[in-house]
């Protein structure tokens, strides 16, 4: 079974530029990244590790946005499993912000990466203050989202919600979700809350605990813990001429031969 756990200790606040997290993996972990800014037009521009075999990282789903000050909160997931279990600097691009910072996720179990390692994402943008935070998931098909999809019990689940003050305590996480980080900064006033549930999740909105002081930005993602499934063929065996796939569950992807 696949679990999410925080990896190192996120950084968030008010100083403009990159910002870091420095922490150890473990080989085979899968890496999400939770980074958010303000007073940054289209928010973190990339994601990146000094792994010996570098990651590099995809953004799941959009920009969400309509909190802060030009606030920006967008999730990143790495191309390939952690190959060495070292000291780690993982980097959230984001020059010329305003502040910011970043999350960061170590899923062990995962047999798929990149962009394929999600099933489901969805958040909102320019939340009504006062309100409940409660991102969508949507199915993803390629690199595309849509159609409201549940998510599947054995999943691991990521989220979090940015807002306008300089707090998010009141933006409790989810039923059954484990709080990863709560904090914020006053230059310009934003908060960020993330959060995480390793399996249990079978809701296709995922509804945060309390309300938000402030307009805000959410997003929920959905790992596929799927292991993909193979089949082969055998030379001079007696099945060498039947129809062989590989399948990747839950992609409704297929390859014959």
């Amino acid at each position: 079974m696949a679990t999410v756990s925080l990896l190192g200790t996120p950084l968030f606040d008010t100083n403009a530029g990159d910002k870091t997290v420095t922490a150890t993996p473990a080989v085979g972990d899968l890496i999400v990244i939770i980074a958010a800014t303000s007073g940054l037009a289209g928010g973190t521009t990339a994601c990146s590790d000094n792994q010996a075999i570098a990651g590099t990282y995809t953004q799941i789903q959009s920009d969400f946005t309509g909190f802060s000050t030009t606030g920006v909160l967008t999730a990143w997931v790495r191309n390939k499993l952690i190959t060495a279990a070292s000291s780690t600097i993982f980097t959230a691009s984001q020059a010329s912000s305003s502040g910011g910072g970043l999350v960061v996720f170590k899923i062990t179990g995962m047999s798929i990466v990149g962009l394929g390692a999600v099933r489901g994402a969805g958040g909102q943008s320019t939340g009504t203050a006062a309100t409940t935070p409660a991102p969508v998931l949507l199915r993803r098909t390629g690199t595309t989202f849509s159609g409201t999809q549940a998510a599947l019990t054995a999943n691991p689940m990521i989220a979090a919600v940015a807002n306008g003050t300089n707090s998010t305590t009141t933006v409790v996480p989810p039923a059954s979700w484990t709080e990863s980080f709560d904090n914020g900064y006053n230059t310009p006033a934003t908060g960020l809350e993330a959060c995480f549930r390793s399996s249990g999740e079978t809701n296709s909105t995922i509804t945060f605990g309390g309300t938000t002081a402030s307009t805000f930005a959410s997003i929920a993602i959905e790992l596929d813990a799927s292991v993909p499934q193979y089949d082969y063929v055998v030379q001079g065996r007696a099945d060498k001429d039947r129809l062989v796939a590989f399948l990747h569950a839950n992609h409704i992807r297929a390859s014959f031969y």
